[in-house]
């Protein structure tokens, strides 16, 4: 018997950072059982046009019954688990492919948000239990991680695919800090790595 997956996904480092938390995590995560479901990882481009290509080619080939995005968020302190994608790319950077959007929907003509469908307050309880800062964040921003997340709950909505999808931040990993010399909030890839375990164990216990 096949076991049910859940596609976790991480980013690329991007404005000129030599790291991103979210891909470290993905990676070290990947293959790793969460209760009666295997982890199947992927490190997405930070590029508006094709990182939503990737995450459908994913759906198609592994029908996962839950999918985490995963990225970072600079300048928070907690991990953010995201309520809400918004239909709005407005990119204070440009992405990997050097496009800056500005105003644009995430996808023409879709609904003005979504919410997320992981059981964010039973991983929130769960992380929070185990002494690892988090909280429920209301904004996803309005650059990739936004858009990935839209994307996603919106494609399963019109093929009305029964997966639950949720979005992840993190700040900085401490080692980045470090190389910018900046006064900034960090978390160790460790407990990151720890919280997503965390919370992956809710949401095969919840689906």
């Amino acid at each position: 018997m096949t076991r049910p997956v859940i596609l976790l996904t991480g980013f690329e480092p991007f404005a000129g950072l030599g790291a991103n938390p979210s891909e470290e995590v993905v990676k070290a995560l990947d293959g790793r059982a969460a209760g009666d479901a295997v982890v199947r990882s992927a490190v997405l481009p930070v590029d508006h046009a094709t990182a939503a290509v990737h995450v459908a080619r994913l759906v198609d080939e592994l029908d996962p019954r839950a999918i985490v995005h995963l990225g970072l968020a600079a300048g928070r302190a907690r991990i953010a688990l995201e309520r809400v994608a918004v239909n709005v790319m407005d990119y204070d950077i440009a992405d990997n492919a050097g496009y800056r959007a500005r105003g644009e929907a995430c996808v023409a003509g879709g609904p003005p948000a979504y919410f997320a469908t992981l059981p964010l307050a039973a991983i929130l309880a769960a992380l929070l239990g185990e002494g690892i800062p988090a909280y429920v964040s209301n904004t996803a921003g309005t650059y990739l991680c936004n858009q990935t997340m839209y994307g996603t709950l919106h494609a399963l909505a019109q093929r009305h695919h029964p997966a639950r999808a949720g979005f992840v931040h993190f700040p900085y990993l401490p080692a980045m800090v470090a190389a910018s010399g900046l006064e900034q909030p960090s978390m160790d890839a460790g407990l990151m790595v720890r919280a997503v375990e965390i919370a992956l164990g809710v949401i095969t216990r919840t689906t």
